[in-house]
């Protein structure tokens, strides 16, 4: 069970009903008795990792910002001033088990839905501008404070200041203020201009969720579709007659193909298919490692008499969907069909982070369970301790 428990009084369906993807809203006290799962100095060392993302954003005198990028040398901190400068360290759930720890704070919300935990330390003074992000965002206070101002809605074209990587606002209108000790949260919907200025020395927990655009979702669906087209299904006349104007494309010949074409992106339980690989896919795949040694039948059953126990990749993501009689597992992308008596395990086997050897067994016990469990071994989805 995770440390971190919601605040009694924190009621989840009045946020939903009231806050969510809707207004910005402070909740004090969200995180009981919170303590922090990193610490700056552990922070710093993950933003020298090569492999991990991270920026560095300070403020100067000029009022210019600007903007470093990952990977770091411990020379880049130990130069800095005193105040006036934020470092942001994205998926920090992925390296951190007491950060992965806060997501399971925030199951209110589908799991599958959480993009990242991204942490920020930020000096006396030091923030990142005002913004706008195209997706809800909980920021949970840690130690320090932390002032926000909560601004403007923004439309996609809004003016962005020139000279910043950033998207800083050419104009924000501070609506509202508010002073976040830690455990408060402050909950952030889509497109709220905000503005986070720290008080002290403090961190801060971004609990991002992702939110695919529908560019993103007609490109992604349109290849999926691509990917199954028999290259011999090709476009047909509609009624063909002698054309009076032999260069003019009438209208009445592209009907079968458009009705076609319309039938494809109509289809929903294809959309389900491609939706549930889609936000399945691991935020950085390449952390997704195959073991040196593959496993097979024989020494998975060996190990499994061992007292074998898994636990999932922290960069690979698990969720599964209710289909008619049948349940659809996704894992980092790739879907696996089981009957729907298995749902109660499929669930459990996408909600623990560990699976202790009574799980595994019961896994086992469905016909394509042993396949799967080896399948996400080797590709490095399920970690074998």
């Amino acid at each position: 069970m995770s440390k971190f428990q919601l605040n009694p009084a924190f009621n989840p369906e009045e946020f939903l009903r009231e806050h969510w993807q809707q207004k910005p809203v402070l909740l004090p006290g969200l995180i009981s008795n919170f303590e922090d799962p990193i610490t700056p100095q552990e922070l710093a060392g993950l933003a020298c990792e090569e492999s991990v993302e991270s920026r560095l954003v300070s403020e100067p005198e000029s009022d210019h910002w600007q903007l470093r990028h990952s990977p770091f040398l411990e020379s880049d901190f130990t130069g800095l001033p005193d105040s006036h400068w934020t470092l942001l360290v994205q998926a920090v759930d992925q390296w951190v088990e007491g950060v992965s720890a806060l997501k399971s704070a925030f199951d209110f919300i589908p799991s599958w839905r959480i993009d990242d935990v991204m942490v920020s330390y930020a000096t006396a003074q030091g923030g990142v501008g005002p913004h706008f992000d195209y997706y809800d965002v909980f920021l949970l206070q840690g130690s320090g404070q932390r002032r926000w101002q909560v601004g403007q809605h923004c439309v996609s074209d809004v003016a962005l200041q020139d000279n910043s990587e950033l998207g800083i606002l050419q104009s924000f209108t501070r609506q509202e203020e508010f002073l976040l000790n830690p455990g408060d949260a402050l909950y952030i919907p889509p497109q709220t201009a905000h503005w986070g200025i720290a008080e002290s020395n403090s961190l801060c927990y971004s609990i991002g969720f992702r939110a695919p655009s529908m560019a993103e979702m007609v490109e992604g669906f349109s290849d999926f579709l691509i990917a199954a087209q028999d290259p011999g299904n090709r476009y047909r006349d509609s009624k063909l007659q002698i054309p009076s104007r032999p260069a003019e494309i009438e209208a009445e010949l592209l009907e079968d193909s458009f009705q076609e074409l319309m039938a494809g992106f109509a289809n929903k339980s294809k959309f389900r298919h491609w939706f549930g690989c889609y936000v399945t896919q691991a935020k950085y795949p390449e952390l997704v490692l195959a073991p040196e040694s593959q496993i097979d039948a024989g020494e998975f059953k060996r190990l499994l008499g061992t007292g074998l126990t898994l636990k999932h990749n922290p960069c690979s993501r698990f969720a599964f969907m209710q289909k008619d009689s049948s349940v659809l597992l996704f894992v980092d992308g790739s879907m696996t069909e089981f009957t729907q008596e298995h749902i109660k395990v499929i669930s459990q086997l996408c909600e623990a982070t560990a699976l202790n050897n009574e799980l595994i067994k019961e896994l086992v016990s469905s016909p394509n369970g042993r396949e799967l469990l080896i399948r996400l071994i080797n590709q490095g989805s399920l970690l074998a301790d």
